[in-house]
């Protein structure tokens, strides 16, 4: 049920000031009654503030055509995909003779810059129609397919993170029974997706991204600075970078919000008392980005990184597109490793996950959940879960929960009446048929061993850089993480007399922050302070090039 408050934040009304500034940067149109302004599925849409007649947004996803909202004289039509840059959602008709000022997409992000009162009052209601919308029942994208496929996992964990409204549909529930049998797609070449009335089979990320305007093709011109990685550092660097105007670019391989995207509710970041889900952070450090001007593009790995011998930095992405740029902030983060257990790997997606976000969670209603790992991340995952598993089990090689987890959270743990605490337990063997069913543990104080049912396994032990794709001139430590600042001042491959700046590597003008460099702490406020410091490298190194 909606409060009054909420109606308010989602559609409020713009004085007369705020009118005469939008007629300013726009354009006045009229549209007869029954004409359609915009479709769902346009590019590059417009924004429309009404002055006189209505405008009904519809609702086109399940094939029919279903009013969500009338916007009236003095409000306005859009929502965040006029920032993200993809396609309509929703379609919008004129109702009566209506007259209205029409805000090209090119303009508006000036818009935003140029009147922050309006600028302000846009964002929220952006985002709160957003949230409204999925809420409402709004189907958006439909989603076929088995729930312990590792295909459909990753499709959904792709969705999660790029805020595409969809709904999942099993393959064995009457529902998607019925939509494969309507389509005459076999059990077995699922996941498929529908939009609208289209049918898209065999849904690669790279198909699936291209379809929703999530990719972008990247501008041939000299970018300032390039940010790999879109997680807390990523996204605060992209902030900064924009907002102080460096031409900038960011790219991920799955979309915003890094590891910290995934968690179910940060308590301890500054500002937030209550506590707010990654997902929810991730999306507003990613707007606000997007506000200031950044560039983004998605799903995209880095093939390679070199730098010619004017300074500038040429990186290749797996999609064949490249990118010259004077700075590179490398901010790919790290992820968990894989379970110390011979042949865990089979279940990887189906029993077994690195990440408990509300798609992993609803596997595990009514049963047993285990969660491995004595971090604030394990923490928040027990939590979590414990809302809708039956049981969490907690399990840790060690004896001490608060070795590495914030006392707050350790404390709330041990007063959670369904999540048991394992201490000096590790898991040593995984069974099951299509999908994780049990697994064999060992307790080593006294020794002992223990077969659990469960229905799946969180794993966030032993944190993996995603540094594989790195050229030899960027240093890192044994494991992986890379070297910065005054960790390579005397390392054989930095070459130059000066000092490098605080996150910058053995690569001149390519710097290194948040989880992925060595000797971070891993805490969101820290990924965050660094993806800031990021910045400060970045110009102090463009002021050495002027």
């Amino acid at each position: 049920m909606l409060t009054a408050n909420d109606q308010d934040i989602a559609f409020p009304f713009l004085s007369d000031h705020e009118m005469t500034c939008l007629a300013a940067l726009g354009k006045e149109r009229r549209f007869a009654d029954g004409e359609t302004m915009f479709s769902s599925g346009d590019r590059d849409y417009s924004l429309f503030a009404i002055r006189s007649g209505e405008v009904v947004i519809l609702d086109n996803s399940s094939g029919g055509s279903t009013e969500i909202v009338t916007h009236v004289a003095n409000t306005f039509t859009g929502d965040v995909d006029l920032l993200t840059g993809r396609p309509a959602i929703v379609s919008a008709v004129a109702r009566g003779d209506c007259q209205v000022i029409e805000i090209t997409a090119c303009k508006i992000r000036r818009m935003l810059g140029e009147v922050p009162t309006l600028s302000d009052k846009l964002l929220e209601a952006f985002q709160a129609r957003r949230a409204q919308l999925e809420r409402s029942g709004f189907l958006g994208i439909r989603v076929i397919g088995e729930t312990d496929s590792k295909k459909t996992l990753e499709l959904r964990e792709f969705f999660y993170k790029n805020k595409v409204p969809h709904t999942f549909y099993e393959c064995d529930s009457d529902e998607g029974q019925s939509l494969l049998s309507e389509h005459g797609v076999p059990r077995d070449e699922t996941p498929v997706l529908w939009c609208g009335k289209n049918l898209v089979e065999q849904p690669t990320l790279a198909k699936v991204a291209d379809c929703l305007g999530i990719s972008r093709s990247i501008r041939d011109e000299l970018y300032d600075a390039l940010i790999i990685g879109a997680g807390p550092a990523g996204l605060a660097a992209a902030v900064y970078g924009a907002s102080e105007g460096l031409k900038t670019l960011v790219v991920d391989r799955m979309g915003p919000g890094g590891q910290a995207g995934q968690s179910s509710k940060i308590e301890n970041y500054m500002g937030f008392p209550s506590g707010l889900p990654g997902a929810e952070l991730s999306n507003r450090g990613y707007l606000q980005a997007l506000k200031f001007g950044a560039e983004f593009t998605a799903p995209v790995s880095v093939v390679s990184l070199s730098t010619d011998q004017s300074g500038v930095h040429c990186v290749e992405f797996c999609t064949g597109q490249k990118v010259r740029t004077r700075t590179v902030l490398i901010a790919t983060g790290a992820s968990y490793r894989r379970l110390p257990v011979d042949g865990c790997e089979r279940f990887d997606g189906a029993g077994i996950y690195y990440s408990a976000t509300s798609v992993e969670a609803r596997l595990c209603q009514n049963a047993t959940a285990i969660v491995v790992g004595g971090g604030n991340s394990a923490g928040q995952a027990a939590m979590y879960l414990s809302q809708h598993a039956k049981q969490v089990k907690l399990m840790l090689r060690g004896n001490n929960l608060r070795k590495s987890m914030s006392d707050y959270l350790a404390t709330r743990i041990e007063k959670s009446p369904n999540i048991e605490l394992v201490l000096n337990t590790e898991i040593v063997d995984v069974y099951g048929d299509r999908r994780l069913e049990r697994v064999e543990t060992l307790c080593r104080q006294p020794e002992s061993r223990q077969e659990i049912a469960c229905a799946a396994v969180f794993s966030f032990v032993g944190a993996k850089p995603h540094t594989e794709w790195l050229p030899e001139s960027v240093a890192t430590d044994d494991n992986g993480f890379i070297l910065a600042g005054s960790s390579v001042r005397d390392h054989t491959l930095w070459k130059l007399d000066r000092a490098p700046c605080e996150l910058e590597t053995t690569m001149p003008g390519v710097f290194a922050a948040g989880d992925v460099r060595h000797g971070t702490t891993k805490r969101c406020a820290f990924a965050v302070g660094d993806g800031a410091l990021g910045i400060t490298c970045v110009h102090q190194h463009l002021g050495r090039d002027s």
